[in-house]
């Protein structure tokens, strides 16, 4: 029997930098639908179902996804509203992805999906190469170290590995770095064992969820894609949404 693969979109309202982001508009439509759009054009086969916290991002959402599920504004991280909804949602391999990247490519989820279905893995995520060197000292874009067969090791806001013996300037000449994509796909066996997960110790050091996963000797996959997303975590992350829209739609015939 075929795996069947479902999309999770966690939109929460709150936001300490940007309150009410996923509700902004973007060029006629609201964030989140941009988010949902790009779920759709994966053409993975399965559901498509968006978490709210608050009626108001419930009523706009509605106006365009049939599946919008209400969930506690309590919850923690994305992942934990995806588990506290669990029974609403069906599919053996869930994906998540953030209800605040617009222009997420849908060509990742597509990858992430397709991953699953020859992967032992227990959580599936995309990473791509760093080229710019600044952004291995930035700590807001998490950096991973992976094995040969793509099995991901750690993941930081610090730099890693660390070069020894190599002035930084030349770090990227030397080595292969990687940033993360905040993106999962989890089996539902995953999603169902969450909340007897132990809160890791790294999670909370680094502010990093999947951390859990790795110190409770759950196996992550990573693969390799071309694009980045963008988030929308400031309102001049908003003007620079707007402006990338702009651009494309002008290179459009």
């Amino acid at each position: 029997m075929s795996m069947k693969t479902t999309i999770a979109i966690p939109a929460r309202l709150a936001s300490s930098r940007f309150p009410g982001k996923v509700l902004a508009d973007l060029c006629g439509k609201p964030v989140i639908q941009w988010v949902y759009e790009a779920a759709q054009r994966a053409n993975i086969g399965g559901s498509i179902h968006i978490l709210v916290d608050s009626k108001e991002v419930e009523s706009v959402a509605k106006s365009f996804c049939d599946s919008v599920i209400m969930t506690s504004p309590d919850c923690h991280c994305g992942t934990a509203r995806i588990v506290s909804a669990l029974d609403k949602i069906d599919g053996d391999f869930v994906i998540n992805i953030q209800g605040d990247e617009p222009l997420l490519d849908s060509k990742i989820l597509a990858a992430v999906s397709e991953h699953a279905h020859t992967s032992s893995a227990d959580i599936v995520t995309p990473i791509f190469k760093i080229t710019d060197a600044k952004d291995i000292w930035e700590p807001s874009l998490v950096k991973v170290a992976v094995c040969r067969d793509g099995r991901a090791l750690y993941f930081s806001r610090s730099p890693i590995p660390f070069l020894r013996g190599i002035e930084r300037s030349k770090w990227l000449e030397n080595f292969q770095f990687f940033g993360h994509i905040g993106m999962y796909g989890y089996r539902r066996s995953v999603l169902e064992n969450y909340e007897n997960l132990h809160e890791s110790a790294l999670e909370l050091a680094e502010s990093l969820e999947q951390l859990r996963f790795l110190d409770n000797g759950y196996t992550i996959d990573t693969i390799v894609v071309n694009s980045q997303t963008i988030g929308v975590d400031t309102p001049a992350d908003l003007q620079s949404a707007i402006a990338h829209v702009n651009a494309s739609q002008k290179q459009q015939p």
